[in-house]
Formats: structure tokens, C-alpha cells, sequence
């Protein structure tokens, strides 16, 4: 977990992730999310302002043991060569249903209790 000058805490987690435009897509790994956005690595550089539609495979929990897909719309705040690793691409989160952002809050205020407890 992370803090800087974002208005929600970031947490560092590897969670699948698709990225499809009619441009571009691509899978990866999360490197951190937040109820707002995500950042991921790509081999590809992924164009400034991009719009597209994510799916963020979140892994097993006790309401949902096999895993379950959360799709959204983003757009693409950043494309920075990192690198022999390729690119790490941030997204903004644009248009979440109700029910995706509980989905997706429920499980962030897990990961801060987790790392509460940790501490």
C-alpha cells in the first residue's frame, strides 16, 4: 500500500487483467489498484488518453471460492518505458456500475484490514 498525491490508497496486488480496445489489447498482472484506477506492465506502449474496457479477474474469497470477473471502462493517464520490462500503463477507472464499485470497494477494505493486521 502506497500513499501519494491520489485521493484513495493503492494497493500493491498481481490481479489478471484485460485490456481491450478496437486499438489494442492485451492480458497482464495489476501492479497496484485503488477504487479509482489500476496500473499494469505491458510489452507494448499503449496510447495516452485510450479508452477501453478492463476486466480484473479478483482472486478466490469466501463468497466467491473460484475467483470472479469485474469489467469496466477506463482510460489510460500514463505509458512509461520501464526499461527491459517493457511498459507500465495507469488507468483511470470511468464508468463503473453500482454494484462493480461495491464489488470492488469490498474487496480493497479487505486487502487495508489485511495489512491493518499485519502491522
Amino acid at each position: 500500500m502506497s500513499r501519494d498525491k491520489r485521493q484513495q490508497e493503492r494497493y500493491a496486488v498481481r490481479w489478471k487483467i484485460r485490456f481491450s480496445s478496437p486499438e489494442v489489447s492485451c492480458e497482464s498482472r495489476t501492479a497496484d489498484i485503488s477504487q479509482n484506477g489500476a496500473s499494469f506492465h505491458s510489452d507494448i506502449a499503449i496510447p495516452h488518453s485510450l479508452r477501453a474496457t478492463i476486466t480484473l479477474s479478483l482472486p478466490p474469497s469466501d463468497q466467491h471460492p473460484k475467483g470472479r470477473d469485474l469489467s469496466m471502462h477506463a482510460r489510460v493517464v500514463y505509458c512509461i518505458l520501464q526499461g527491459k520490462s517493457g511498459f507500465r500503463i495507469g488507468l483511470e477507472f470511468t464508468d463503473m456500475e453500482g454494484k462493480t464499485a461495491e464489488i470492488l470497494a469490498k474487496r480493497l477494505a479487505r486487502l487495508e484490514a489485511m495489512s491493518n493486521a499485519i502491522i
